[in-house]
């Protein structure tokens, strides 16, 4: 029997518009991230948001806030079927290799949480486990699963909702569903089934569906986005800080459902790659973007003496240091095959490659 050496996914085999969306992704989580950076370590608030920066905070809520960590999140399940389907035919033991994949990023992530306390990697880390029982259920299974899960979510954060308008209490069990762990696996689960069903990897043949999900749930994004235009009291004024948050929440999993089937439809066409490619760099090494991330602004806020800051200036703040990322990975990508901490990842996964010793002469 040959001897089946668990190796990565080689560069020929990626799927570059993943990298693309990932590295999207990634800079929305950038933006988010940012002025948590100064909430975490200095425990202050952020300023008073008027002007364009209330236009900004609108644009955040409706299109980015918990979106593209729902992004990032349905990638997530994608790549764990790649993963696990790719191991599987080399007739490796997937599930042993996914454990070790996992705790590795556990591993990683509990040293990211010294730099950073907003750390999402320990939190996927552990999901990823409760992922894996799927892998082999049926795609039928899996969707219901996803789509059950999520309308209890979003039936959860509609009552909230209406209890919160009519000024009561939430029920501490509603309260106890309105965690963000819910969208996360749900959207684990998406991705899941997404490559099963070969979506991504046969966009073309998937067209009409991938529509028909764009187009499903922008019609379900519509209503609540109108809620956050009134709530965020940008047009008609009396900001509701909790109805806005829920609200925001609620859109979590039909806006970044939509997002997702955009935007693969979108790097469906040629002219549309061209233009985006540049963020491929930065999703190829999407661990090390991450961290990245938390790295910089360990080093800039006390260099700098950055103290809270209007949403403009963060938002200023986060083109130069995407902008940046964008450069250093590219470069790093001309050297190499993957990023430096993907590199650890690997090895902690794959462990050391042996050698292959040469037959002996006959």
């Amino acid at each position: 029997m040959t001897n089946m050496q668990a190796e990565p996914i080689t560069q020929k085999d990626r799927i570059y518009s993943i990298d693309i969306v990932r590295g999207l992704a990634l800079f929305g989580i950038l933006l988010v991230n940012l002025p948590s950076f100064i909430m975490y370590s200095e425990d202050v608030r952020m300023p008073i948001e008027a002007g364009i920066d209330a236009w900004i905070r609108l644009s955040y809520d409706l299109f980015i806030q918990t979106k593209f960590f729902g992004i990032f999140s349905f990638l997530f399940g994608l790549g764990f079927y790649i993963f696990m389907s790719r191991a599987e035919q080399r007739g490796q033991k997937v599930f042993r290799l996914f454990s070790r994949r996992l705790f590795a990023m556990f591993f990683i992530g509990v040293i990211h949480v010294i730099l950073w306390f907003g750390d999402i990697l320990t939190v996927y880390a552990l999901l990823g486990f409760l992922l894996m029982p799927f892998y082999r259920r049926k795609s039928s299974t899996i969707l219901a699963w996803a789509a059950s899960l999520g309308g209890v979510y979003m039936l959860t954060q509609g009552v909230a909702l209406v209890q919160t308008l009519n000024g009561q209490e939430v029920y501490p069990f509603v309260a106890s569903l309105q965690t963000t762990l819910i969208p996360i696996f749900v959207m684990f689960l998406f991705g899941l089934y997404a490559g099963k069903r070969g979506f991504i990897a046969q966009i073309r043949e998937h067209k009409p569906l991938l529509k028909r999900i764009a187009t499903t749930t922008l019609a379900i994004s519509l209503p609540i986005a109108a809620g956050i235009v009134c709530a965020s009291g940008v047009v008609f004024g009396s900001k509701l800080e909790q109805v806005n948050k829920i609200l925001v929440d609620l859109s979590t999993l039909p806006m970044a459902l939509c997002l997702i089937a955009s935007l693969f439809l979108l790097l469906d066409r040629e002219s549309a790659r061209k233009v985006l490619q540049p963020f491929a760099y930065t999703g190829q090494m999407g661990l090390t973007t991450y961290l990245g991330q938390t790295v910089i602004m360990t080093i800039l806020i006390p260099l700098f003496g950055i103290t809270a800051m209007p949403l403009s200036s963060w938002l200023l703040l986060a083109l130069p240091i995407y902008a940046f990322q964008l450069l250093a990975s590219w470069l790093w990508l001309k050297r190499f095959n993957r990023g430096p901490m993907e590199k650890l990842w690997r090895f902690l996964t794959y462990g050391r490659k042996k050698k292959a010793v040469p037959a002996p002469a006959n």
